[in-house]
């Protein structure tokens, strides 16, 4: 049986609550963390169930919601004064094509580095205990590359429970942004919620 958006995230707080990952009962090597896709065309929902579900103090356990997009791109490009520059860069590179400018702000990023301005921001801001929602990938695209993120997860996350939010299509092997866009292969991150049981 296919499982439409709102029954899938219904299911959120129970997962949460008995995943021994999410307890630390069993944080075993290799675990990414969770991903819970949904199709693009449900993003408002699933935004609406994001900020009723954290905002609930019954839950026994806090959620922190981290934007990839809001808290960690935008304010990185304005404190460092790429934002201009980025707007200029696009007008001089116009002729040699979006590709340009696309990678010249990925390399501000240090994606997949010792650096990588992404997961170095959850690492730090991540509250011990708390499950951290992730957010913003479809808003980031295409400056980020989050396989990247969660390929990162294992090496520097040590066991920070987290749950990315994925406006496309994840089966364990596959990411594909939009349900179209596929991303390079990952993949230890397990799948929160099915879409069909």
């Amino acid at each position: 049986m296919i499982l439409d958006i709102h029954d899938r995230l219904n299911m959120i707080e129970e997962r949460i609550r008995n995943d021994p990952f999410f307890s630390n009962r069993s944080l075993s090597s290799g675990n990414g963390g969770y991903i819970f896709d949904y199709d693009p065309e449900d993003e408002l929902v699933v935004r609406d169930f994001i900020k009723n579900f954290g905002s609930r103090t019954d839950l026994g356990f806090n959620i922190q919601v981290i934007d990839l997009y809001n808290d960690i791109m935008i304010p990185f490009l304005l404190e460092g004064d790429y934002l201009e520059t980025t707007f200029d860069l696009e007008e001089e590179t116009e002729t040699e094509g979006f590709g340009y400018l696309q990678n010249a702000v990925i390399s501000l990023f240090d994606q997949g580095g010792r650096d990588d301005l992404f997961v170095n921001y959850i690492q730090e801001h991540a509250v011990e205990g708390n499950v951290i929602f992730i957010i913003g990938v479809g808003k980031c695209h295409p400056f980020i590359r989050s396989h990247m993120i969660i390929n990162n997860f294992d090496s520097k996350m040590n066991g920070v429970k987290t749950v990315l939010f994925y406006p496309g299509t994840y089966d364990s092997e596959e990411l594909r942004l939009f349900g179209t866009i596929a991303s390079e292969n990952y993949y230890r991150s397990m799948i929160l919620v099915e879409r069909s049981v």
